[in-house]
C-alpha cells in the first residue's frame, strides 16, 4: 500500500509542473487552428536564407466605368514546396492602398512542415484596405533553393455574375 501512496504523491506534485509547461506553450491563433497539421515545432535555431514575398491583392475593384464597386473575399495561401525541410513563416502583414499596415495576421513565427500550407482569409465585407491592398510575408528557408510559394485568390459575386482571379507573390528585398 505504501508504494501506491508514494506514487500518488509524486503524481500530485508533478501534475502542476506539467500544466504550467502546457500554459507556457503559446496557443495557435484561431485562424491557424484548421492548419495545425501543416505546422511543426519551430527548429531550435532559426537560421538560413531570409526572404520576403509581396502579394498584391484587391479587396475591391471598380466596375461599370467606376460607378460600381465590387468587393472581394481574399484567400492568401503560403505553401512549402519542399519534400524534406520546413520553412519558418515569421510575419504576415496586410496593407492598405497607401501602404499603411491594416492588420498583422502573424506576429509569432510558425514552422510550415514539408508540403504544408497555411491560409489567411479576408472576408468579403472587409474593405479596410481599399482598392489596392497587399500582403507581405517574411520567412526563413533552410537553403536558397527552397522558397515558399505565396499566392492569393480573390472571389466575388455581383448580381448573377461571379468574379474570380488570382495573383502570385514575388520575392522582394527584405
Amino acid at each position: 500500500m505504501r508504494p501506491t501512496i508514494v506514487l500518488t504523491a509524486a503524481i500530485l506534485v508533478l501534475a502542476p509542473i506539467s500544466s504550467v509547461a502546457a500554459e507556457d506553450a503559446s496557443p495557435l491563433p484561431a485562424w491557424l487552428t484548421p492548419f495545425a497539421d501543416a505546422l511543426q515545432p519551430l527548429p531550435a535555431s532559426v537560421s538560413g536564407i531570409e526572404g520576403r514575398t509581396y502579394v498584391p491583392v484587391h479587396s475591391s475593384v471598380m466596375a461599370i466605368g467606376g460607378e460600381t464597386r465590387i468587393d472581394f473575399s481574399i484567400t492568401l495561401s503560403v505553401h512549402n514546396p519542399s519534400a524534406t525541410r520546413p520553412i519558418v513563416v515569421e510575419r504576415i502583414h496586410y496593407h492598405d492602398t497607401a501602404g499603411r499596415l491594416v492588420e498583422s495576421r502573424l506576429d509569432t513565427p510558425v514552422a510550415l512542415r514539408p508540403y504544408g500550407t497555411i491560409q489567411v482569409v479576408v472576408a468579403q465585407p472587409d474593405t479596410r484596405a481599399g482598392l489596392g491592398a497587399d500582403f507581405v510575408v517574411d520567412w526563413t528557408s533552410p537553403t536558397a533553393s527552397i522558397e515558399p510559394i505565396v499566392e492569393a485568390v480573390m472571389i466575388s459575386s455581383h448580381g448573377s455574375q461571379g468574379y474570380a482571379f488570382s495573383t502570385l507573390g514575388r520575392k522582394v528585398e527584405r
